[in-house]
């Protein structure tokens, strides 16, 4: 399946009409393929991929598109700031792939020769 059927089968199974999550799915398919040395995403891959754009949507409705850390409270009198350190929530994690993602991922993996 090339990027632009999984695009088009991600937006279809996610309700998602326009072009604003284009790049996230096309951003997210390539650092797939990137990670297992495909040319072409297997089918069996789209439920990971809508996964992860649903978490994107999800992490940006609760945090904002704007953030520059992920800041998890912050405190005015005597200046107080807690980063998120958690590795499952980190801005990081949601854009790329986590432990667990890589753990999913291992069985689509390819050998370079």
């Amino acid at each position: 399946m090339t990027t632009e059927e999984m695009v088009t089968e991600v937006k279809k199974n996610l309700n998602i009409t326009g072009i604003e999550r284009d790049i996230d799915i096309k951003d997210i398919c390539q650092t797939v393929l990137n990670y297992c040395n495909l040319t072409d995403l297997p089918l069996e891959l789209e439920q990971f991929i809508r996964k992860k754009v649903k978490s994107i949507i999800n992490y940006e409705v609760e945090n904002g598109t704007t953030n520059v850390f992920d800041i998890k409270s912050v405190s005015v009198g005597d200046t107080s700031y807690t980063y998120n350190v958690d590795s499952n929530l980190s801005k990081e994690t949601i854009y790329g792939l986590s432990i667990s993602d890589k753990n999913t991922l291992k069985q689509f993996r390819r050998i370079r020769r």
